[in-house]
């Protein structure tokens, strides 16, 4: 049986307009969008933009779309669509109306609280952040797991448990599993990889005169994701050198600066397209 959530009045959210609501740590963005045979609908989303965080209430828009004040994203909140990169959907929440009240699905809520945070170590960079994991989930200090991140399904190391995280934070991602043997079998063939594309990348920068410093290549647990790691100022150049290396390559290849973690739900480089909005 859904567990529906009393939000607020239907009034208070005036046809064109949108409201803030704060729901169990989670912060909720209710659009009311008109309709010219009816009274209107009202969409709610969580209001964050899924590239970088950003406040999505804050953003203009017309009809259902709304724009990330950030990047200039266009989203669909009726959809959840990323009208410019599909790969970034907004967490949209299901509403209903009863009588002059407006009532939020509170399932979704039920779920997240479902769920362990751990501090884990992760990438060639040792960034550190929160992962969310299964509510019986055991891991101890060390414990190497396989995390799944915005880039991909990556390893990482346990750190520990956070026993009261803050639910203001969204998790860079989610704990999938531990590492097992046979995944250790998977990771010895990954060295030469790295090895190819990091000197074809240095040899072409050289060749172009490009003010940027490859330092370091990684490839991805799931073999399908090259990050080369650089120095530099984000260029578009670089963005046209991902594309031809992908071009070349069976892998994803993208570029990711060395001083910036990956986005809680969102993009690893530069190489995601922000940087063309």
């Amino acid at each position: 049986m859904t567990n529906w959530i009393p939000l607020g009045d239907v009034s208070e959210i005036k046809p064109g307009s949108r409201k803030l609501y704060t729901l169990q740590g989670t912060e909720i963005a209710v659009f009311h969008v008109p309709n010219p045979d009816q009274s209107g609908s009202f969409y709610a989303i969580e209001n964050s933009c899924p590239h970088q965080g950003a406040s999505l209430i804050e953003g203009e828009g017309c009809g259902t779309e709304v724009n990330c004040p950030l990047h200039d994203w266009t989203f669909d909140v009726a959809s959840g669509e990323c009208l410019d990169f599909p790969e970034f959907p907004l967490t949209r929440f299901e509403l209903k109306q009863e009588a002059d009240l407006l009532l939020i699905n509170g399932d979704a809520f039920a779920e997240a609280e479902s769920r362990n945070l751990f501090l884990v170590r992760y990438s060639v960079m040792g960034w550190v952040d929160q992962f969310s994991a299964e509510v019986d989930a055991g891991y101890s200090h060390r414990d190497r797991v396989i995390l799944q991140t915005s880039r991909g399904e990556e390893m990482g190391e346990i750190l520990s448990p956070l026993e009261s995280p803050d639910k203001n934070i969204t998790p860079a991602g989610s704990i999938l599993r531990e590492l097992t043997p046979l995944d250790q079998e998977q990771l010895p063939g990954q060295g030469n990889v790295n090895t190819q594309v990091f000197g074809d990348c240095q040899q072409l920068i050289q060749e172009r005169g490009m003010p940027t410093e490859i330092i370091d290549c990684e490839q991805l647990f799931d073999q399908q994701t090259v990050v080369l790691y650089y120095l530099g100022s984000r260029l578009p150049a670089l963005e046209i050198l991902a594309q031809e290396l992908n071009a070349r390559y069976p892998w994803r290849i993208v570029f990711h600066p060395v001083d910036e973690a990956p986005a809680s739900s969102g993009c690893s480089s530069g190489g995601c397209g922000c940087d063309q909005k």
